[in-house]
Parts: C-alpha cells; structure tokens; sequence
C-alpha cells in the first residue's frame, strides 16, 4: 500500500498543506489538505521544514500550496481573508507575513531555494489565509474556519482541481 504522498505524486497536480495543526490557524494548511485527500484529491499535508516542499512539488506541473499567513497591516487583512499569489515570486508575496513557521526555512524562503535549484514545479499558486491565533491548540478561529471551507468547496467543486474553473474560482475567493 503505497503512502499519502506516493498516492499523489502519482497525478499531475498536487496540493500542499503547509503549516501545524496544533498551532490553531497555523493548521489551516494541513485541515485543507487532509479533507481535500478524504475526497479523492491529490493533497497531502507537509508539518516539516520549508525544504521538504521541494521534494513534494519538484517535477510537477502545478502545484497549489495552502499556507496560514498572519496580519502585517491590518489595515489591509482581515482574519480570514485569502490572498492569491499566482506569481509567488513577485513583490507582494515577498513581503507577505508567512511568519509563523517554527522552521528555519518556511515558505517564502522554499520558493526562493526552489527557484535556485531549479526545483520548482512548472507552475506553483501560493494560497495564504490570513490568521490571528498562532498559540498552542487544534481549533482553527471561527473566520479561518470558514475561509478553508469555501477554499475547499472551491477545489473540491469542480471537475478538475487544477483546471481553469478551478483556477478562475480562486481568483475570486
């Protein structure tokens, strides 16, 4: 019986759920991740060092990661709110709060050591839902809550999760 990331690295596609699910909406990652694998969709969760993602999305040809972010200008995010990073390599992802990694090398610094390996995969989207609890705990705030079931309806939802409905559906989230 092969293991949960043998299972997708067998598709085309893949969808990662960064984060730890005892750190509350640091945990939102790996919530979407699993459901979206309970249903049959190539998803796995990744609790691990930045660098592990490199072996899960080398050799792709596209990758969704699902990350929690926190709140650098709050008056710009709100609890809940998704942010789409289509070019995860472009100014704004770069100075987006994927600050609550308790590894040396989180997300941000993945996709920049992806890029100098060249391990990217062909086409990467970054997902960061913007959280405010990163204390000890396993229940994802009521806002982030919410945002992972429309995140998940919304993969889930159409025919194929890394189509262009998929990918048009996530630009309006």
């Amino acid at each position: 019986m092969s293991s949960e990331p043998e299972r997708a690295r067998a598709e085309g596609g893949i969808i990662i759920g960064v984060g730890h699910a005892e750190r509350q909406d640091d945990g939102v990652g790996p919530y979407v991740a699993k459901t979206l694998a309970r249903r049959d969709l190539p998803a796995v969760a990744h609790e691990g060092d930045g660098s592990g993602l490199l072996g899960l999305w080398q050799d792709r040809s596209i990758c969704v990661v699902v990350d929690a972010i926190g709140q650098a200008d709050q008056s710009l995010s709100r609890a809940g709110q998704v942010q789409v990073f289509f070019e995860p390599d472009d100014a704004v992802f770069a100075r987006t709060a994927f600050v609550h990694s308790s590894h040396r090398i989180g997300l941000p610094e993945a996709v920049a050591l992806g890029k100098a390996l060249d391990r990217l995969p062909d086409r990467l989207i970054v997902i960061g839902i913007v959280g405010t609890a990163f204390g000890f705990g396993c229940e994802l705030s009521p806002p982030v809550a919410k945002a992972a079931e429309r995140l998940i309806a919304c993969l889930a939802g159409t025919e194929e999760p890394f189509g262009q409905d998929a990918m048009a559906a996530l630009g309006r989230l």
